[in-house]
Parts: C-alpha cells; structure tokens; sequence
C-alpha cells in the first residue's frame, strides 16, 4: 500500500513490505507495511509499520490495528523531534490528517506524537515544541494559530509567534489575520456566551469589540455577518458610525478599503468608502 506519487520517486514493494526508488536506487528500504511517497518537494516520505493490540474489552477478544510511522528524508534519516516534556521522539501516529499535513505545504509539515501537534520544516528543523492540539500556518508568516483542548475538553483558538510566545491567549473559535492593516480577529461564537468578538494589533493589544460577529476587519471599517434570520452583512465605517447593510453570498478583503462581494455566482469590487460596486476585470 502506498501514496499518491508527488514527485521523481517510486515505490516498491519486496518480501511484502514497501520502500522507494528512484529509477533503480533504492532510497528508502523496503521495510514498511505503507508508504507514502515523498512529497512535492521531494524532500519528505512517511513510513508505517502495521500493530495488533488486543482489544481491552475483557469479555471479548478482538485484535484492533493500528499504524506507528517514521518521517524519514531523501537521505534516509527519520524524523527525530523532542516534545514539550524534552523526550525524545522518532516514532508517530498516523492519524486521518497525517498524509494531508505532509502533502499540503511545501516548507512545512506538523507531525503527531501522544495527540499533541507540532510543526517540522522539510529541512527536518522542529519549528515548535510545547505540542498544541492543532496547529495551522498563517497568512502572516511570523504568526502561527493554534489550538488547544481546555479542561473541560473545550477547543479554543489562539495566536503564537516563532518563539512559541503567546499573541493572543486561547479564548476564541477562530482567529483569522489581515495582513494588510495588521490586525487579528478573534471570534467568540461558541465559546463564550454573549462575549464580544475582538480585534488586536500584532503586539497582541486589544484595539476594538464588538457585540456583532466580525468577518473582516480593516482600521477604517468592521464587516459584520449576520445569520439570523437571513445572511448578509453590515459595513461598519469606524470614524463616522455608520451602518450600511451589504446583501453578498461571500466576501473576501481586497485592499485596504476595497472588498470582494459574491452575488449569486459572480464577483464584484466593493468601495467601502463610497458603497460602490463594479465588475471585476477580465
């Protein structure tokens, strides 16, 4: 068994385990019950090695599978990384997300060792070491969001930095960055009955809340999305206080004063300032 094929190399299979080629050199032996094969860098493959364990139901016996996996690079060293209580740590689970967190970035892959995350670069660098329960990259390079699973098994959102410095502290649902104006949302819906959606700068200063869901937010204006009991959207313009209602399917930050509206199956530019809309450029 073996993975989608992203680059040069080919698996093989000998004595019914799996390894990969390129051409006819072997570069990683053929001693895995699956393998996914480098990803497209093609610096990156993930092995596994298949486990029984007897089932702990003590009235029936039933042996249930699993998989644990190595990372291993093109010159055959696997993965080692130290976890947030400084073990050392070669071996991995494959969860369902494994092979779609090796695949999905170029320079970067998140590995999973005693449900907790922690993010890798394709050099085998550890970028992160105190494990989070997910972890996703940002649009602003220097920030990572990253979740964790509170004593009461809540998941609340956050905001870290490269040092694993804490930005914005794990109140939220979600988090989402404008890069353009330098701010972070964070939503509060579901987590925090009747608490304010936020927004900061990047040092992490609250700069604004508001009672409304935020699904933008730009240093002249909030773009508020109502759900009930129809869909649409509220511009606010924060210097003059004004609502203007805007009727959009969805909407995407275009420029500091501009957005993207969809309207039925078609894209517009939005002017905050003057509410204006024309066509996009073909």
């Amino acid at each position: 068994m073996f993975g989608q094929i992203y680059s040069q190399t080919t698996p093989f299979k000998n004595n019914l385990k799996w390894g990969i080629k390129q051409n006819d050199k072997v570069i990683i032996d053929a001693v895995y019950d699956t393998i996914f094969n480098f990803d497209i860098s093609g610096r990156v493959c993930l092995g596994c090695v298949k486990f029984r364990n007897p089932s702990p139901n003590k009235f029936i016996k039933v042996n249930t599978t699993g998989y644990v996996c190595n990372y291993v690079n093109n010159n055959n060293k696997i993965l080692t990384i130290k976890n947030d209580i400084n073990d050392t740590c070669s071996v991995f689970s494959l969860s369902k997300n494994s092979v779609k967190e090796l695949y999905e970035e170029k320079n970067y892959f998140i590995v999973t060792t005693k449900n907790k995350k922690y993010l890798i670069n394709k050099n085998f660098n550890q970028l992160t070491f105190k494990g989070y329960t997910t972890i996703s990259l940002c649009t602003n390079p220097n920030f990572l969001i990253v979740e964790q699973k509170q004593d009461g098994g809540e998941l609340l959102s956050g905001l870290i930095n490269l040092k694993e410095e804490i930005i914005i502290d794990y109140n939220y649902s979600g988090i989402k960055v404008n890069t353009i104006d330098s701010l972070i949302v964070g939503c509060s819906a579901g987590v925090r009955v009747g608490a304010d959606d936020d927004v900061y700068d990047y040092s992490g200063k609250k700069v604004g809340n508001y009672k409304r869901h935020i699904d933008v937010a730009t240093k002249k204006f909030i773009i508020h999305k109502i759900f009930e009991p129809n869909e649409y959207y509220i511009v606010y313009n924060i210097e003059t206080k004004q609502d203007v209602v805007l009727n959009a399917s969805e909407i995407k930050l275009h420029n500091a004063y501009e957005i993207l509206i969809k309207l039925r199956s078609e894209w517009f530019i939005y002017n905050l300032t003057t509410n204006e809309k024309k066509s996009l450029p073909h």
